[in-house]
């Protein structure tokens, strides 16, 4: 008897330790994607632009920060775009209008710009920020004090470049 008590207790800290360790997502709905790494969402009810952490994705329209890569990296602004539009294109292949998706944020839930900052999740579970990263479309950005995924993301900027192309992530 004393057994079974001691054995349901210790299930029951183990459950409640798992849920205190579950992170909370909040649902929301795909509106619009104006580039790889940032959605326009219904997120309470309202019109929200949410950029997704740990990210760098090129641009896709020509700005300065097109030219400063470019000059950086050797390459042209034309190919950075392109590099761009390819990133957001990819995105659209797991993602449409009115899609459902999760939400998990940091510590930081806005930027300077108002947007929300978070990690998207699948209804699959799957967390888009780490699909992109492993199809080699972005840069790991880790910007603190936003860092709860950045074990994971270092790890992924790490692997060789055909190690991040796995046929599981490529399929939507």
């Amino acid at each position: 008897m004393k057994t079974v008590a001691i054995c349901l207790l210790a299930a029951l800290l183990f459950v409640t330790g798992l849920e205190a360790v579950t992170a909370y997502k909040e649902p929301a709905r795909i509106m619009r994607i104006i580039n790889g790494d940032t959605l326009t969402i219904l997120y309470q009810g309202k019109w929200e632009e949410i950029k997704l952490l740990g990210l760098d994705m090129p641009e896709t329209t020509l700005n300065d920060r097109v030219y400063e890569k470019a000059l950086k990296t050797s390459t042209t602004p034309a190919a950075i775009i392109n590099r761009g539009l390819a990133g957001r294109e990819f995105v659209k292949k797991y993602l449409q209008y009115g899609s459902q998706i999760w939400i998990e944020f940091d510590v930081q839930k806005r930027d300077r710009f108002s947007r929300l900052l978070g990690y998207v999740f699948l209804t699959d579970g799957r967390m888009l920020n780490e699909i992109i990263l492993r199809a080699g479309l972005s840069e790991a950005l880790l910007l603190p004090p936003n860092l709860k995924y950045q074990q994971l993301f270092q790890e992924i900027a790490c692997q060789p470049q055909k190690d991040k192309n796995k046929p599981k992530t490529d399929k939507p």
